[in-house]
């Protein structure tokens, strides 16, 4: 009794199979629910006979069920065209629509005219992808024009070789399809960013900057002044003038920076102006002016204390307020050391000594 359930169901299964090979034009999923079922109906007929099963020609069942399931005979099923097949028809459609206009054919003999032009820019566009990958991060600016012998080489170069690509005398067949489209697609996305800002004129600013206020040497910012006599001594609290009569202030005509306490509010002098104190270059110490009798802040008397900063809150540390050492206790004299002058009496020229008479 197994023994003929095994040959009924062996049956099956190799009829099934012979029929999904006459269906085989199906789609997938659809084929898979007609063996399917096919399976599941002939083992019920199969159990309601007793084991008895009469199958047939796979052939002729296969077209019953295409007839009974409504689908064509085998053959009239076309499969679906691929993408760029539909995409191929879709522009020989457009294409022939646009030529029944007569100012639409004439553009596109235009367009077919100037192809060649398109493939020297196209060059352009690739030299463009290929150095945007080479400067990206590096904050080149103007990047897309190229401004060096080797940069204008590699542009010609590629407009060389873009132009055999489109003629299909090299290149064309060693790329495929996809990739030619691909790179189409990059290179006039590349020509359209890029071609804006190559005809943009380039701005440069030639000219020195600013002029820094205040006192400098050789564009060095000068911290403090110390002053000397013509005999090299230091002198203290010297003022300074220009010959028009200004001061010579140290940060010039704008003065320094304003005293702020911790909650940021400008620390008041007799004026009601504010303390003032200047930043030195190294950051790290400030020079602070003396005040005259109505609180204002005197910036051409030197030397100017000075004092450490606060680098937490950029003010000046008053307690470390002193006058700062001068840069050498005595400096070379202006005018030369005078000689010693002796001060004693001259000494009378000696006489001679009177020989004695005999």
């Amino acid at each position: 009794m197994n023994d003929t359930i095994a040959s009924t169901d062996e049956r099956i299964r190799s009829f099934a199979s012979a029929v999904r090979q006459h269906l085989d034009d199906l789609p997938p999923d659809e084929l898979d629910e007609i063996i399917g079922g096919l399976t599941a109906d002939l083992a019920d007929q199969a159990d309601d006979n007793g084991g008895m099963l009469d199958l047939g020609d796979p052939a002729s069942y296969a077209e019953e069920l295409r007839s009974a399931a409504g689908l064509p005979p085998r053959g009239a099923i076309q499969s679906r065209p691929r993408l760029g097949e539909r995409l191929l028809a879709t522009r020989q459609r457009l294409t022939a629509g646009i030529r029944r206009n007569p100012i639409g054919a004439w553009l596109l003999d235009l367009c077919v005219t100037l192809r060649p032009a398109w493939w020297a820019l196209r060059g352009y566009g690739l030299y463009v992808l290929i150095l945007f990958v080479v400067v990206m991060g590096n904050g080149r600016e103007h990047w897309m024009v190229p401004d060096s012998l080797p940069e204008w080489g590699a542009v010609i170069l590629l407009g060389v070789l873009s132009v055999q690509w489109g003629s299909g005398k090299r290149l064309k067949r060693s790329v495929g399809k996809r990739a030619h489209a691909a790179l189409n697609l990059l290179a006039a996305l590349a020509v359209v960013a890029a071609l804006p800002v190559a005809l943009s004129p380039r701005v440069e600013y030639v000219g020195q900057d600013y002029p820094q206020s205040g006192l400098t040497l050789d564009g060095v910012q000068i911290n403090n002044i110390f002053a000397y006599d013509e005999n090299g001594d230091l002198i203290d609290r010297v003022q300074l003038f220009t010959g028009k009569g200004t001061p010579l202030d140290l940060y010039g005509s704008a003065g320094g920076q304003l005293f702020m306490d911790e909650n940021g509010e400008i620390v008041d002098s007799a004026n009601g102006r504010g303390h003032e104190f200047g930043l030195q270059d190294d950051g790290l110490r400030v020079t602070v002016p003396a005040e005259d009798y109505r609180g204002r802040p005197i910036w051409n008397t030197y030397p100017l204390d000075e004092a450490d900063l606060d680098t937490r809150t950029m003010m000046p540390r008053m307690p470390t307020l002193d006058r700062p050492e001068p840069p050498f206790q005595k400096a070379p004299r202006v005018t030369p050391t005078p000689e010693p002058v002796d001060t004693s009496s001259p000494s009378s020229p000696p006489e001679p000594t009177p020989t004695p008479v005999p």
